[in-house]
């Protein structure tokens, strides 16, 4: 958590340093708002559907972190997002709901990845990319983690 939390801290810092007329940085981070978006409706979902209050306790932390870095992203969004204007699907079916984030991370960390490699090294747009792309890898790890458990009994 502590590694996530450092991430955060580094996106805030990023975002702060760079001018808000930036249009590629502005561009690019419209994308990653987007991303984080979808992300984060599928986490909700998840949560919802989760069977445990392990589940949900650790889905709760990884959407508040997605909010923060949504919040971290601030005015350079078209449009702001947030825990409550993100819709969570109806979904009974923990099992579902949870290879639904899954994918849904997967794609959106091959999205991210597309983006990091062709921004210049050193970047702040590359750095901010990837940050974001690490702190989901996180994510879907985390996600991975609660599917090997309830396998496992």
């Amino acid at each position: 958590m502590e590694a996530r939390n450092d991430a955060l801290g580094r996106i805030r810092v990023i975002v702060e340093r760079v001018e808000s007329t930036d249009a590629r940085f502005i561009s690019v981070v419209t994308v990653v708002g987007s991303v984080l978006h979808r992300v984060l409706s599928a986490e909700k979902t998840a949560h919802g559907a989760a069977i445990s209050l392990a589940q949900q306790t650790q889905l709760e932390q990884m959407r508040s972190e997605l909010s923060m870095l949504i919040e971290a992203l601030g005015t350079l969004l078209p449009r702001q997002v947030s825990l409550e204007k993100v819709a969570a699907k109806q979904e009974s079916s923990w099992w579902f709901a949870l290879s639904e984030a899954t994918h849904i991370l997967e794609e959106s960390i091959d999205q991210l990845s597309v983006l990091v490699k062709q921004q210049q090294k050193g970047s702040a747009i590359r750095d901010l990319t990837a940050l974001t792309q690490r702190l989901l890898r996180e994510h879907y790890n985390v996600l991975l983690e609660q599917a090997r458990s309830y396998l496992d009994g």
